[in-house]
């Protein structure tokens, strides 16, 4: 009895993800659009990943295609790829997909363009370089995923005039062995997908096509312990241990105050490593955590050697005491604060 209902359910399984399939597939082949343009991006470089401005560069190609009638261009030039000076004054004839990138901090440059005919479709490619805007978006940096995304907007139709159908995002050729990701970053995920968007081309009230490329990145796990968290800890642990290390009040004073030029002066050596936001992530909290500590350090050590400079033996050993306790209990209370700000 359980593998006839095993049996069923597979079978509704299939018939359901078979008609899920068969429906996204109808959508696809009855958009309401003059012009369905296949869209394929493929990254050849993502580069200069600048978390704290907000920006990255890439080295990118992308492949438009559309059917149309093709009758001329197989006339006039075969099964030869065009570019140059002759195809410009065969694009001048034709219906074209133009785009500009939403998110680039200024225009793209181009490298070279091609036009071909693949059966009764056209093919439009087109190699560029562009500086893009992103948010640095990372509240638990220097862990969790940052998203690079690339917004490519049509405007020579609006949705009854072309839509863009996303086929695929590539990060580098599949035959060549070359890191595409430059830095310290890992690839988490990518995907493409597509978007209506008003705007005010048009007057403002039609929609316009918009392909949408999002590279999920994630820091090298290695290189965010060992650059980030170890020295932040180890700054901390050693605020913390100068408190019970047996030296004198004075020597005390003077290792927190320096523990307190060294931990800004790390924080400005990381530079850009650190995203810009205006909440506190998690390697914000750690600098404030064991910038608070040493301060907090320092004042009862100065406090104390106060008190030993009057000879108060008595009310030196109460305060000794309780720092013993509080300087532990107010790290704790920083660490507790700061996991409620991050989840």
């Amino acid at each position: 009895m359980k593998k006839i209902y095993l049996f069923i359910l597979l079978l509704t399984w299939f018939i359901f993800s078979s008609a899920t399939a068969m429906t996204q597939s109808s959508k696809d082949e009855n958009f309401k659009t003059e012009h369905l343009v296949e869209a394929t991006l493929l990254f050849n470089e993502i580069y200069d990943i600048n978390i704290s401005e907000g920006q990255y560069r890439v080295s990118a190609e992308f492949l438009m295609s559309w059917e149309d009638d093709t009758e001329n261009f197989t006339s006039q030039f075969g099964d030869v790829v065009i570019h140059g000076p002759k195809m410009d004054k065969y694009m001048e004839q034709i219906w074209h997909p133009e785009f500009f990138i939403s998110n680039a901090e200024n225009p793209r440059i181009t490298h070279y363009k091609t036009l071909d005919v693949i059966g009764k479709k056209y093919e439009l490619f087109e190699r560029f370089e562009v500086d893009l805007s992103i948010d640095g978006d990372m509240k638990a940096y220097p862990f969790g995923t940052l998203d690079l995304f690339l917004d490519i907007a049509a405007y020579s139709g609006n949705t009854n005039k072309m839509i863009f159908k996303p086929m695929d995002v590539l990060i580098g050729h599949h035959d060549t062995d070359h890191r595409v990701i430059k830095g310290n970053w890992v690839l988490k995920s990518k995907i493409l997908e597509e978007e209506k968007r008003t705007s005010l081309n048009h007057g403002g009230k039609e929609k316009f096509s918009y392909l949408l490329s999002h590279i999920n990145v994630q820091h090298n796990p290695n290189t965010a312990i060992g650059k980030i968290l170890l020295p932040l800890l180890a700054l901390i642990i050693l605020s913390t241990l100068i408190n019970y290390s047996g030296i004198s009040y004075s020597e005390r004073i003077r290792n927190q105050l320096f523990l307190l030029i060294i931990i800004p002066a790390y924080r400005f050596a990381l530079g850009k490593d650190i995203p810009s936001t205006q909440y506190i992530n998690l390697t914000d909290g750690l600098f404030i955590v064991a910038t608070a500590l040493a301060f907090f350090s320092a004042l009862i050590a100065i406090y104390v050697n106060r008190i030993v400079s009057t000879g108060n033996n008595l009310a030196v050993e109460k305060v000794d005491r309780l720092s013993t306790i509080l300087i532990p209990s107010v790290t704790i209370l920083f660490f507790i604060i700061l996991a409620s700000a991050i989840l």
